[in-house]
C-alpha cells in the first residue's frame, strides 16, 4: 500500500488542474519558482490518498486552502510563517486544565479568545469553502469511487 499527495489548483477559468507535488515541492523549498504563480494567492486543494495506485486508491484527507507567492513565484515564506503561527495560537485554548467543580482556571478566558481570534484569522487569510461543484469536480478527479457512493444530495422542489 502506498500514501501519495496530489494537489490541484483553480486556474484562472476556474478550472481545477494538477499541480504535480514535485514542482510545489521545489517553489516551496526556495529551488525552483512557479512564475506563472508569481505575485498571486491561488486556490489549492491538497489530498492525500491512500492504497494501490492502480486500482483502488482513496482520498483519506481533503483540504482547500489559499497559498501565497511571492514575486518570483516561490511560495511566500513571510505568509507561510503567519499561517503556522495563528495554527499554533489557535490551539492556545487547549492548553487549560479541565474546569474542576467551583474553580475556573487562571488565564484560560484570555487563551480561548486569543485562540478563537486566531481560528478566525486563519480562515479569513487562508481559509477556502469550496462551491459543492468545486467539491465534486475535485474529489471527481481525485477519488471517483468516493463520490459515486456518496448519498445524493435531496432535491430542492418549488412550494
Amino acid at each position: 500500500m502506498s500514501v501519495w499527495r496530489r494537489y490541484l489548483v483553480k486556474d484562472v477559468t476556474g478550472r481545477l488542474v494538477d499541480l504535480p507535488s514535485r514542482l510545489l515541492d521545489r517553489a516551496d523549498d526556495g529551488t525552483a519558482p512557479l512564475p506563472h504563480f508569481a505575485g498571486r494567492c491561488v486556490e489549492v486543494v491538497a489530498a492525500v490518498i491512500v492504497g494501490d495506485r492502480e486500482a483502488q486508491a482513496r482520498v483519506t484527507e481533503l483540504a482547500f486552502t489559499k497559498l501565497y507567492f511571492d514575486q518570483m513565484g516561490y511560495v511566500d515564506a513571510a505568509k507561510r510563517e503567519r499561517m503556522i503561527r495563528l495554527m499554533l495560537e489557535s490551539c492556545a485554548d487547549r492548553r487549560c486544565p479541565p474546569p474542576r467543580r467551583g474553580k475556573g482556571p487562571d488565564g484560560c478566558a484570555h487563551l480561548s479568545r486569543r485562540a478563537v481570534a486566531a481560528r478566525d484569522q486563519l480562515i479569513r487569510e487562508f481559509g477556502w469553502e469550496p462551491k459543492p461543484a468545486e467539491r465534486d469536480a475535485a474529489l471527481s478527479r481525485l477519488d471517483p469511487a468516493r463520490l459515486r457512493a456518496a448519498p445524493p444530495e435531496p432535491m430542492r422542489t418549488l412550494h
